[in-house]
């Protein structure tokens, strides 16, 4: 048999891409989704997503769908595949394999506009989104506890900052992710001691004492997978 020949009992199936795209938004952990345009599961909202087109590589479509359906043209400061999804029955059309991608997007309000074949596209709680179409809620699931996993290990909560930032400021990232509070002297002991930052030698003033400005230490990077 031919290495390019499929077997007569190899099953059709549609290769495509969904995004979990992350980002901090007066304080809160927020998630950027689309509102569909066409069915299946019309003005139902989803993660930007699609089919991967032929000689396209897995990032490239991710990055593609991102920008096409939400109108986002800032790169992500960190995009990372973490989970295949290829339940049967999990999409009408027909037999689809997802490969899931996480995207943290730049501090601050990153504009999102309606593009492709959607018809909205806002950040919204990533904790609490609305009823979400396909098995996209099992997804952001995932890419939240990938978060929190990667937060432990991989210096990802420092992509969420901008280049320099107090330490509160850090930790509202921890807990957003989280979803819990963290106690702030231990949060404070612990991040010193892991000698991923690195003064400032500046102060941001605001409501009561000035506080110490840091950014990321020299050599740090987030981890690879």
């Amino acid at each position: 048999m031919s290495l390019l020949t499929l077997p007569p009992q190899a099953t059709e199936v549609g290769l495509a891409v969904d995004v979990a795209a992350f980002a901090m938004h007066a304080g809160e952990l927020r998630v950027l989704l689309v509102q569909r345009g066409e069915l299946p599961h019309a003005q139902t909202w989803a993660l930007p997503g699609g089919f991967v087109q032929p000689g396209e590589e897995l990032h490239e479509a991710a990055l593609r769908e991102l920008r096409t359906e939400t109108s986002v043209s800032l790169e992500p400061r960190h995009l990372e595949q973490f989970f295949t999804f290829g339940e049967v029955g999990r999409d009408p059309r027909g037999r689809v394999v997802s490969v899931a991608h996480l995207a943290v997007l730049p501090h601050g309000t990153v504009e999102a506009r309606a593009g492709g074949h959607t018809v909205g596209a806002e950040w919204l709680a990533a904790h609490t989104p609305p009823a979400l179409a396909f098995d996209h809620q099992a997804i952001l699931d995932r890419a939240i506890k990938r978060l929190q996993l990667r937060l432990d290990y991989a210096n990802l909560a420092l992509e969420f900052l901008p280049d320099t930032f107090t330490l509160p400021e850090l930790q509202g990232v921890y807990e957003a992710i989280g979803h819990r509070e963290l106690d702030k002297r231990n949060f404070r002991k612990r991040i010193l001691a892991a000698g991923i930052l690195t003064p400032c030698g500046e102060r941001r003033s605001g409501v009561g004492r000035p506080a110490q400005l840091y950014r990321r230490a020299k050599g740090t990077r987030t981890a690879a997978l």
